[in-house]
């Protein structure tokens, strides 16, 4: 009874098993996850100890296939500014079917900017949290304590 370690030991009730440190049940896929950060519906699996490292990879090669695309169609987005300066000047002469694609094409362009800021923010963040060896969850419980690296 006066042993401290009965005290720290955790139960799930839901996996009916103790849970280590810094686990957390994960109601989506109804199992504990060992440092489990958050459960990620683009991938559809928790992303905890095991897998951290390839959510980040899928980050890092997500923000390079898009600005690869925004460097890519940045060419066509400058002519189609020029086409609209143009067919500004001359309104009889208005292709719909050219209308039509350009603004297609400055759409693209506009949410690929989007989302190029939007996985940047959100890549810092989880480097961030790496580099405190935190997660997500621990960062939104606001416990204020950083855990010690067991591999320095």
């Amino acid at each position: 009874m006066g042993d401290p370690e009965n005290k720290r030991k955790r139960y799930c009730l839901m996996c009916n098993v103790f849970k280590p440190d810094r686990c957390h049940h994960c109601s989506a896929c109804n199992r504990c996850v060992l440092n489990m950060d958050h459960h990620c519906p683009w991938v559809n699996n928790c992303i905890g100890f095991w897998n951290r490292k390839h959510f980040l990879l899928l980050l890092f090669y997500g923000i390079g296939s898009l600005l690869f695309y925004v460097i890519g169609i940045t060419g066509k987005v400058v002519y189609t500014v020029q086409w609209y300066i143009s067919a500004y000047k001359n309104t009889q002469d208005i292709d719909v079917q050219q209308l039509v694609m350009n603004i297609i094409v400055d759409a693209t362009y506009l949410f690929s900017l989007f989302l190029v800021y939007t996985i940047t923010k959100f890549t810092i963040f989880h480097i961030t949290l790496v580099r405190r060896n935190s997660t997500t969850l621990e960062s939104l419980e606001n416990k204020g304590t950083d855990y010690d690296n067991i591999v320095n």
